[in-house]
Formats: structure tokens, sequence, C-alpha cells
């Protein structure tokens, strides 16, 4: 059994960005963790209490996979977070489903995205909807993410561990190859990018993110907002995909951690990077143009470096 449908990979998407597979021996429980590290969200006119927000949200998250589980779902609010804690009575078809689709991983820092996801032939909503189970977990829409012309970004968190390394590529490769949404830079946490072992960020600007949404009432409305401002701000801007390869502007220094095998995935380590691109295709990144020429000459309106962007 190897069953999906569009509730089946919003719910992979909540899982690969914050789930847990916990058994011992009659218990399984699927635990997924919302965190909220401010209380409040701001956008161009709204104002929301993240806590409330999500709570309020999370019912709704609750009531649509209350078919789909068949099990007992309870949300439990922490200081940080809110977790949706999903209880099966028995190893039923769902349970082994998702292990099978998990390729029998169990924690979110060691997942990948399921291989289904990336078939050509599966409905393009489905991959939308797992993108946006992601998001609503890992993703955040805020003043602070804004690119240096002033245009604002969604991030997609990835928590650093040195088994997944590859899913920033893969999400990357969804998002612009499989749903038609251009990936701006991802912001690696590699000591060589000067973020050693933070979490990954992909940065997806506002406007084209609208594609793909949120589920929470309070992202998806500040998204519209900084959507709507950014269309009225910069009415000529283009939303071009990442190129996978563009010049390199500066040599990186060498440093210690380039070796580190406890945090590194086993392609990286003991090399060197002077841009987030070359640990992309390190990594697995097929996005390369044709025209490699055009490609190497390629850069954004505004210059990566003038915002201490990575390179």
């Amino acid at each position: 059994m190897d069953y999906i449908d569009a509730d089946v990979a919003y719910l992979l998407g909540l899982i690969v960005a914050r789930g847990t597979l916990v058994e011992r021996e009659q218990v399984r429980q699927l635990i997924i963790e919302f965190p909220y590290s401010s209380l409040h969200l701001r956008g161009e006119s709204s104002e929301f209490d993240q806590e409330t927000e999500i709570s309020l949200g999370l019912h709704s998250i609750r009531s649509r996979l209350a078919d789909l589980l068949e099990a007992d779902i309870e949300i439990v609010h922490r200081q940080t977070s809110a977790d949706l804690v999903v209880r099966f009575l028995r190893n039923n078809m769902v349970w082994r489903n998702l292990r099978l689709l998990l390729d029998d991983k169990t924690a979110y820092p060691d997942f990948h995205i399921p291989r289904v996801l990336l078939q050509p032939d599966l409905p393009r909503d489905w991959k939308v909807q797992f993108v946006r189970g992601f998001a609503d977990v890992a993703g955040n829409i805020r003043h602070a993410n804004r690119y240096v012309d002033g245009r604002h970004r969604v991030r997609l968190d990835v928590l650093n561990s040195r088994h997944n390394w590859a899913l920033p590529v893969q999400l990357c490769s969804l998002l612009q190859e499989h749903i038609g949404v251009p990936v701006q830079i991802i912001n690696w946490g590699h000591p060589n990018m000067g973020r050693a072992f933070r979490e990954h960020q992909i940065n997806v600007f506002a406007e084209p993110f609208l594609q793909v949404g949120f589920s929470f009432r309070h992202k998806q409305t500040v998204l519209e907002e900084f959507a709507e401002q950014d269309r009225q701000r910069y009415p000529n801007a283009s939303y071009r995909p990442c190129p996978a390869l563009r010049r390199i502007r500066k040599q990186k220094d060498p440093d210690p951690a380039e070796n580190d095998a406890n945090y590194l995935d086993a392609r990286l380590v003991g090399k060197h990077f002077d841009a987030y691109f070359q640990i992309c295709r390190e990594l697995g990144c097929q996005q390369l143009r044709s025209n490699t020429e055009e490609a190497e000459l390629f850069t954004d309106e505004v210059e990566a470096e003038a915002s201490g962007e990575q390179t």
C-alpha cells in the first residue's frame, strides 16, 4: 500500500517539517510541533497573537485529519509551541502507510520528501498541499524577511541535521520544477556561509508564494497584505527561478568546521564552498540552466551581496 491524496500530502508536509512517530510496545503516536518563536505577527495593516491564531488553526487542521486518520487527536499547549498528538490504537493501515511513505524513518531530522511527491504525473495540487503543510509548521512571513530592495519573502526553515541536508534541495525542486514557484535563494546553515549549523532557510518572494499559501489565517492574511504591497511598489518586478549557478563575488575564508562529520552530510565533509549554489549542486541540484553562459552571468536586479545575502 502506498496511498496518497491531497489530505495525505498535507499531512506529510506537516510531518516532514516537525513530525515524530513514536512506537513503543502497543503505543503508537504521531506528534507534530507547531512552534511560535514570537508572540505577535504584524502585517501591513493587521496584527495577530500567534498563540491564539495557532490554537484556532489547529482545531481546523484536527478536523481535516480526523476522518483521514481515524484516531484520537489531541492539541497540547506548551510554552513556545502547540503540539498535535495523534494516538493510534492499532498498527492499522494508516500507520503502516505513513511508515511506508516516510521510508520507515521516524523523526523530522531524518526525513526527506517522499518519493511519490516527486513523480511528474502526481497532481500539482497534491504537491501544493505538501508544501502548504510544511509551511504551516516551518514557514514564516514577516517584515524581517525582506530582501534588500524591500520586497517581502516567505522563509521555509529546515532544522539542521546531518541526515537531512538534501531536504532543502528537494523542496526547491518541488517548488520550482513541479509547482512553478521560483525560489530566490537558500541560506545554508553551513560554516562557509557564516551560519554554521543553524537552520537552512529557503527564501521565496511573497507574491509567487500565493500559489501555495498558508492554512493559518494570520500567516495567510499577512502574506496577502505583503504581496499586495509588493505589487503596488514594484509593478515591474519579475520572479525568476534560481539559475543554479551564479558568479562568485567573494572567496570565503576556510573554516575548521568544514570537516565536522557530526553535523555535515557525508558529501560535504572536508569541502570548501564559496557560494550557496555550490552546496546545492553537491547535494544533487539538477536545475542548471541549459545555457551555462547565461547562468554564470545571472544576477538579481539588486545585488545580493549588498544586503548581506549569501552569494
